[in-house]
């Protein structure tokens, strides 16, 4: 290591050709799990699910008279989990507890933690610059670029439309001149033995080795708000991308409520209002608001496939969507024709089949579920019973599955997919098509001057052109407004209006652009009228099918196209556009503090803050506490408490 890290000056370190090792997710040792579970309190730790006895550091040793500690009838300890993975069986949980080793010249490139879970982050050890088996050492620590979840939005367009990456893919270490340039804060860390580094959910963050030799261990944990951003914000994202889904998010859901819910059954009656139980009827609510949401994304209403159409699997949490390889929880598709090697069957989840994607047979897939549908409702409906005893909210936000169907207002993904199945047609793999069959006559025959085959026909009576692109498709592919006779490819309504198939086909009347005034295609640029849509964000485009399994296909969007062209027929404002996030992002968090309660003691707009930051540890927004370390004043005002362990129990 000392070798490795000697070669590195500031003059070469963006060398790809010079030789690095970084030994990542690195199996933790059970003593290193042993002794560290010993420094960190147990509800920051790894895969903590109860309450456990800790006396490690700022664990206090007498209990003050106005804290207290939830306890059931049996006197079974009551606390909500430090980390959610450990609700699920044991052998469905992603092991995530690694170690990393580097040295100068490694680095982990800009990311977010995986499925907008919290990270966890201690140096253990580091080379101190002495001499060791003959040869000097230099001090090693790490360097981290972190920024703030609010900032998710901008740093992402950033990364995309300045930088030329997708930090969803972690392949771009950003260099300091670009943080210097970004128009969102980044806190600059220097880590070293014995620091402990928390992430926040969906921040993006960075980190460069230094010295010798620098040893981490590093852990993740999911709690209820992250699942919420995971459902919401994180997974469709990593879809787009293709990224394996490790956490099991759904499962994650279903396990938890079996745990609080089994909780809650043993609290006291005599003490029902504490404030550990208030912390996990908080949990326990948004909990089944996902579920609700999961449970209404897999309902039928309208013309159910029938039972016998429905195969049944046991559940074991391993199937996978054969496209973006996320985990599947319940219902999902399976292609009887395309089996692979050794029984390898085509999977694809609701939400890749509604963006086109499946195997090249396209329709005639099979409905498959893991769960019994009752089994499934009949948990919602014991849990609501639950939730409805333990709140005086008896509005319709915890009104019954059904009652929640009929006020969704528009299709599930069950729906959408049923439907998408009957129009998009098969195509049959075991047999070639005509088109190939005339492709290979065409090889064998003259080369002759042949007349172009005219779509008008077809045009009129299968199919019809898009409204932008003017390309001619069959109505499988094109969306039609429900208020004129325009239609619109799914391609140009993704790059140029940013709407997912999903939007229009979840709509039981869709509304064109042109409809609503927004139409950008240059016809409708002439119509004073119109105010044309302008692209909110940057879309590289990617080749998805180069991870995806090799049988799939595209239907309906060509992902590999970007939206450059539309930004630039807008104008291209990209300093607007970086702008219009920062300041969407600066609203949301303000709002969030006045609906929370949280007072600053000074605005939070970004030239305040940055001018702060610049003055020095004497100007606001600046800890006491922490010196010259600018922190978000928001966690300076916040209940302290999540940071101090109970009386010897973790809250």
């Amino acid at each position: 290591m000392p070798l490795l890290a000697d070669q590195w000056t500031t003059q070469n370190y963006t060398d790809p050709d010079r030789q690095r090792i970084y030994l990542k997710d690195i199996d933790c040792p059970k003593q290193w799990h042993d002794h560290l579970k010993q420094l960190i309190p147990p509800s920051l730790f790894y895969l903590n699910k109860l309450p456990e006895m800790f006396k490690g550091p700022g664990a206090k040793m007498v209990p003050s008279p106005d804290e207290s500690v939830a306890c059931s009838a049996s006197g079974r300890l009551i606390a909500k989990p430090g980390d959610l993975m450990s609700c699920l069986p044991p052998c469905m949980r992603a092991e995530n507890l690694m170690c990393y080793i580097g040295h100068e010249g490694t680095y982990t490139p800009a990311h977010q933690e995986m499925c907008a879970s919290l990270g966890q982050n201690i140096m253990v050890e580091a080379s101190d610059g002495s001499v060791e088996y003959g040869k000097a050492t230099k001090p090693g620590s790490s360097i981290w670029f972190m920024t703030e979840s609010k900032d998710r939005c901008v740093v992402a367009e950033y990364w995309m439309s300045t930088l030329g990456h997708d930090i969803d893919i972690e392949d771009h270490f950003a260099q300091i001149n670009a943080w210097k340039a970004a128009p969102f804060k980044t806190y600059v860390v220097e880590q070293r033995p014995g620091d402990f580094i928390l992430v926040p959910p969906l921040a993006a963050h960075q980190v460069w080795n230094r010295g010798t030799r620098t040893v981490k261990v590093a852990w993740n944990r999911t709690t209820a708000i992250t699942l919420d951003m995971a459902l919401h914000e994180a997974l469709p994202h990593a879809r787009m991308v293709c990224r394996d889904e490790q956490y099991k998010n759904k499962a994650i859901v279903f396990y938890s409520l079996e745990h609080y819910s089994d909780l809650l059954r043993e609290v006291d009656d005599s003490d029902p209002w504490g404030p550990q139980v208030q912390m996990l009827l908080e949990d326990f609510r948004l909990l089944f608001e996902l579920y609700t949401q999961i449970l209404l994304s897999e309902s039928f209403s309208r013309d159910p496939p029938k039972g016998k159409d429905i195969e049944d699997v046991p559940f074991d949490s391993n199937i996978t969507c054969s496209y973006c390889r996320g985990n599947i929880f319940n219902r999902f598709l399976t292609c009887p024709w395309c089996v692979g090697e050794g029984d390898d069957t085509y999977d694809i989840c609701m939400e890749c089949y509604i963006m086109g994607r499946s195997c090249a047979c396209i329709s005639k897939l099979k409905w498959v579920e893991q769960f019994r549908w009752s089994e499934l409702t009949g948990k919602h409906e014991k849990w609501r019973q639950q939730i409805l005893k333990s709140t005086e909210d008896k509005s319709n936000k915890y009104a019954s599955l059904p009652a929640k169907r009929a006020q969704l207002g528009k299709k599930t993904l069950a729906e959408i997919c049923h439907e998408q199945m009957k129009r998009r047609p098969w195509a049959d793999v075991t047999k070639p098509s005509i088109q190939q069959v005339e492709d290979a006559d065409s090889e064998n025959a003259t080369h002759t001057r042949k007349r172009r085959k005219s779509y008008k026909s077809d045009i009129n009576t299968k199919g019809g052109r898009c409204h932008i692109c003017k390309c001619a498709e069959p109505m499988w592919k094109l969306a039609s407004c429900s208020y004129c006779n325009l239609s619109y490819c799914y391609g140009s309504l993704f790059r140029a209006f940013n709407i997912q198939p999903r939007e229009t086909m979840e709509m039981y009347h869709w509304m064109c652009p042109r409809c609503q005034k927004i139409c950008s295609c240059a016809a409708c640029r002439r119509d004073p009228t119109m105010n044309p849509y302008e692209p909110t964000c940057t879309l590289l485009g990617h080749d998805t099918r180069k991870v995806a399994d090799p049988r799939s296909v595209e239907s309906l969007v060509d992902f590999r196209q970007s939206n450059l062209r539309w930004l630039k027929k807008a104008g291209d404002d990209e300093v607007g556009r970086l702008k219009k996030h920062q300041e969407d992002a600066d609203e949301k968090r303000n709002k969030a503090l006045v609906d929370n309660s949280i007072q600053v003691e000074f605005p939070l707009a970004v030239n305040e803050y940055t001018k702060s930051a610049q003055i020095g540890s004497s100007a606001p927004g600046f800890s006491k506490d922490y010196g010259d370390i600018p922190v978000d004043p928001a966690l300076e005002k916040l209940d302290r408490s999540f940071l101090t362990p109970p009386d010897s129990i973790s809250q």
